[in-house]
Parts: C-alpha cells; sequence; structure tokens
C-alpha cells in the first residue's frame, strides 16, 4: 500500500497509526484512527482498512469531513470518524480509473483504497471518485448504558502495554467506586503509579476513556482480556 502511494504521489508523507488493531474488529480500527485525527494537520486523509467484507458488493468510500478526509470500505469503519468529523461529504468510489476490473479480490487496500488516498493527495476531488453516497453514514461509538448498580461497558482497544481501554469515559472517574473486569473488582486510581508493581487497576487515560491496567504489567495478560471484554464501571454508594 506504502509503494502504490508513493508511486503515484511521491511526495505524500505516510503515517503509520497502528500495527496492533485485532483481526476483523472493525471498531478497533475506527477507534484507533478516531483518538489520533484531533492531533494531525487539518486535511489529513486518514486511510482505514479493517475489511473482513474484502472482495464483496460492499462499497468502497471516499469522505470528507469539516477537518479532514477518509478513506475505507462501507462496513462502518468509518461510521465514528464521520460522527465525529461531521457533517461529511461521502463518495462511493465507482469510476473505473479508481475501480479496476482487475483489482485483487482479497487486496482492495492495496488495489483500491490506496490509489484513492494518493489521488486525494494530488488534490482529485471527491466527485471524481464516483456518485455521492446519500444516506448519513455517521454512527458514533456505542457508550456503556447505565444500571441501577453503574455503567456497563466493553474493551475497545488493547494498546502494546497489554493496557485495556474501555468505552466508559473520564467524566465517570469521580462518580465510580470501582470497576470490574474479568471476575475482578479494581480501583480507579489517579495515575499508574499510584498502585504497587505488579497491581491492577483503573486510571482516566489519555484518550478521553477509563482504562484497566497493571503497574509495569499486561492488564491483558493478567485478567485474560481482550477487546469486547465486558466491564462495569460501579457507582459510588
Amino acid at each position: 500500500m506504502k509503494g502504490v502511494i508513493l508511486a503515484i504521489a511521491p511526495e505524500a508523507r505516510l503515517v503509520d497509526l497502528s500495527h496492533e488493531v485485532a483481526p476483523f474488529h472493525v471498531e478497533q480500527g475506527a477507534f484507533v484512527v478516531a483518538q489520533a485525527v484531533p492531533h494531525f494537520p487539518e486535511g489529513t486523509i486518514h486511510l482505514v482498512v479493517v475489511d473482513p467484507g474484502v472482495g464483496s458488493a460492499r462499497r468502497a468510500l471516499v469522505a470528507r469531513g469539516r477537518r479532514a478526509f477518509y478513506v475505507g470500505p462501507d462496513n462502518g469503519v468509518l461510521g465514528p470518524l464521520l460522527a465525529l468529523d461531521g457533517p461529511a461529504t461521502v463518495h462511493a468510489i465507482g469510476t473505473p480509473d479508481f475501480l479496476p476490473e482487475g483489482r485483487s479480490a482479497t487486496f482492495h487496500g492495496r488495489d483500491v483504497f490506496a490509489p484513492a488516498a494518493a489521488h486525494l493527495a494530488l488534490g482529485k476531488p471527491l466527485d471524481a471518485f464516483g456518485p455521492t453516497v446519500d444516506e448519513d453514514l455517521a454512527r458514533p461509538f456505542a457508550g456503556p448504558e447505565e444500571t441501577a448498580a453503574g455503567w456497563t461497558g466493553a474493551v475497545l482497544h488493547v494498546d502494546r502495554f497489554g493496557n485495556l481501554i474501555t468505552n466508559l469515559p473520564n467524566t465517570l472517574a469521580d462518580r465510580l467506586s470501582a470497576v470490574e473486569i474479568a471476575g475482578r473488582r479494581l480501583d480507579v486510581v489517579p495515575n499508574y503509579g499510584a498502585l504497587a508493581r505488579g497491581e491492577p487497576g483503573a486510571v482516566p487515560g489519555s484518550v478521553e476513556r477509563i482504562e484497566v491496567f497493571v503497574r509495569e504489567g499486561s492488564a491483558r495478560d493478567l485478567l485474560g482480556a481482550g477487546v469486547g471484554t465486558p466491564v462495569v464501571g460501579l457507582k459510588v454508594p
């Protein structure tokens, strides 16, 4: 994909956001991009290829939000990005120049999405790629559900340290007595250093969501948890 982009747009600056998205986890892919968008320059092109339906009839999309451009499959991976950066203009990639007959059935990242991103970098207008998509594709991330006891949510992402980033917003931190995950009840603390080495806890994280961690260890390994693992934030009595 990088080679394709650079062959078309040699002056493009390529930045890898992550190689840690779990296979087929569309929402995790969207989350990784969403937390990065505000920190990149306006007009950045974000190419997102988490594409379990590659080769099927699902559409390929290019979009422009208020801040950035987005390229990816129409499988929900762009929905949270369009919700955060909307209102957006979206086009389906459909012209022969950008949807070639000889494209692979298994690698649209190389044959469809990378060329589209490169041509966007060269200033190609959205309508050159194909027809406008009229329906609203914006879909916010699923939030936690409030219950009498607290808020039920799930792990959205696991970083390379094994920290479990949940969909519980940091704004709940002062209202929680503890977080329950994988059969453990964990205290909510202000920072990693508040616990002894090897101890698990929960902390308001840098992407505005509560994360479960182990001081100088891996919460993923200690708790056996991962993307999609349920998590409950318990209300202060």
